[in-house]
């Protein structure tokens, strides 16, 4: 098996890189890769297409989690050419890259026989974008595009071996495999469900609680739970998924773990994970200033915003024009009487959080709409209003 269709992880895309090439001691060579820089996309195509050719066996690696590699790889790449620093998230590429290999379950040999088309790859690029006359640079940069490629696959080698040695010493191989093949799309059937759960030493009809972690919390994360019994932990393409049957007496909510993440509970059997763990993935990724665990109660606003924002574009445009137009001690009275009344959506509660008079209440919220031209009294106009609030308020943030 090469890859299979879809990423559980629902990664989204990566903002794109800066390549800025200074001077340089070898121009011709500087504009070789800059062209070819251009044309990265092909490259990409080029192993793509060599990659279908590679059998990863029984490993079940995301389509868009290969794609996803070949893009970073072939920028890594073209960085190291144009003798530039790496930018900070490819310093690491080769051993998470190894790592993830590892955890899925791919064989050494044939996980190496795809990273060594990458030379492959990147010579054909370099002839198409050196012709008719650059092929003398070419050919004497060879030695050097080598050294880059076969430095790769040496990091690559010795992460393999170190993750692998590393996962079969904790007895942790086969439980990621498990894993895989559970977080894999369409891949985990009710028998195999039954299997997977037996081999983890849980009930498959259980109820779970998942987590999902990015960037700096992923090890934080790791710290608090990589070797708790009764946590089963899942990384992806950029995120650490935690999951642990749910219990009335002790919950992630309950506990606060320490760390930013989504949190999704009441995940019904141990089918409906994984796609837990992609809403997890949603809310993490949207999580508001302040907030240590995303729910979807205080980030479906945001979510909501961003989605309308995509489908028509400046949504909330005249909301935040008419706040900014306040001095920020009235925009800071009408925004703390907006979040309050929403979340009691009572006069009497919201006079007494925010410890004044009710009148005060219903004259803030008056001054509101007379600011806003939406009446958060009135159930579909405080939808709108609030949707463009919870955007307004995280562009401050």
């Amino acid at each position: 098996m090469t890859a299979e269709h879809g990423d559980a992880a629902g990664r989204l895309p990566a903002q794109p890189r800066a390549f800025r090439a200074g001077p340089s001691s070898e121009p011709e060579w500087a504009r070789l890769i800059e062209r070819l820089w251009q044309e990265r996309d092909l490259l990409v195509s080029d192993f793509l297409q060599r990659f279908a050719a590679v059998s990863y066996g029984e490993a079940r690696v995301p389509e868009q989690d290969v794609y996803q590699t070949a893009v970073d790889t072939m920028e890594m790449f073209l960085f190291q050419m144009a003798g530039l620093d790496l930018p900070p998230d490819l310093r690491s590429l080769p051993r998470e890259v190894a790592v993830r290999r590892v955890r899925q379950g791919v064989p050494l040999e044939a996980f190496l026989e795809a990273v060594r088309n990458d030379f492959r790859v990147l010579w054909k690029g370099l002839e198409r974008v050196a012709r008719p006359d650059g092929i003398g640079i070419l050919v004497a940069n060879m030695d050097r595009i080598l050294d880059i490629v076969e430095g790769y696959v040496s990091s690559i080698q010795q992460a393999f071996a170190e993750e692998e040695a590393l996962l079969a010493r904790n007895k942790q191989l086969y439980r990621q495999r498990l894993l895989s093949r559970l977080f894999h799309p369409g891949a985990a059937d009710p028998a195999e469900v039954q299997e997977i759960a037996a081999a983890l030493g849980i009930q498959p009809l259980d109820t779970f609680e998942v987590l999902a972690v990015v960037d700096d919390a992923v090890h934080q994360a790791q710290s608090r739970y990589g070797s708790e019994a009764g946590v089963y932990a899942y990384e992806n393409t950029g995120a650490l998924y935690l999951f642990r049957p749910q219990r009335k007496a002790r919950s992630w909510r309950q506990e606060a773990p320490g760390f930013a993440a989504g949190y999704v509970p009441g995940a019904a059997g141990l089918a409906a994970v994984p796609a837990a763990a992609a809403s997890a993935l949603v809310l993490a990724r949207h999580r508001g200033p302040g907030t240590t665990l995303a729910t979807v109660d205080d980030t479906w606003m945001g979510i909501a915003g961003s989605l309308l924002e995509q489908t028509l574009p400046g949504f909330s445009d005249p909301v935040h024009r008419a706040l900014d137009r306040c001095t920020p001690h009235e925009r800071e009275r009408l925004l703390q009487v907006a979040r309050s009344y929403a979340r009691t959506g009572s006069i009497k509660e919201t006079s007494e959080e925010l410890y004044c008079h009710r009148n005060t209440v219903v004259n803030r919220l008056h001054s509101l709409q007379e600011v806003i031209g939406l009446d958060l009294t009135v159930p579909a106009q405080a939808a709108r209003a609030l949707v463009a609030l919870s955007r307004y308020a995280a562009k401050q943030g």
